[in-house]
């Protein structure tokens, strides 16, 4: 299976998406006001999405246009559900533990396991990723948002 193929038509949907959510004011009934508005957020990742999602597509278009041929990376192996179920079992064991370690704790330990999973070997960025961005997210949500993710409950 040619995974150029799949990105192009992916990412289509997920712009068609996005776009919605970006010009549609109707889609927020109450919500959480905060100064920034209902929709600041849907907003945000809709526009990341859109910025993403162009990038990815553009490069697999650009390969699929000149017409060559599909790299080890390129092809999708469906031989086996292993590591589908590998994941499943990991975001289970998240969702089990968020609630007692809470988000700080559970979220690097998963976040490293899902990269090891997808084949990161690269320590240094991995570790960083996985702790920088739960702290981001964490605060951006406290401050920005006025939304509480879990915290340590043992």
């Amino acid at each position: 299976m040619d995974r150029r193929k799949i990105d192009v038509v992916l990412s289509t949907f997920l712009i068609i998406v996005s776009v919605i959510i970006f010009t549609n004011d109707g889609l927020v009934e109450g919500g959480a006001e905060s100064d920034l508005g209902s929709m600041f957020l849907p907003r945000l990742v809709a526009g990341l999405i859109i910025i993403f999602a162009a990038t990815i597509s553009i490069q697999s278009f650009r390969k699929l246009a000149k017409g060559t041929q599909p790299e080890g990376q390129e092809i999708i192996t469906t031989n086996g559900f292993s590591g589908v179920f590998i994941y499943i079992g990991i975001f289970i064991a998240y969702w089990f533990t968020v609630p007692h370690v809470g988000f700080l704790v559970a979220t690097p330990f998963i976040m490293i396991a899902v990269a090891l999973l997808l084949g990161g070997r690269n320590w240094v960025p991995i570790i960083a990723t996985s702790v920088i961005t739960p702290v981001l997210i964490y605060y951006g949500s406290k401050e920005f948002l006025r939304v509480y993710l879990p915290t340590w409950t043992l």
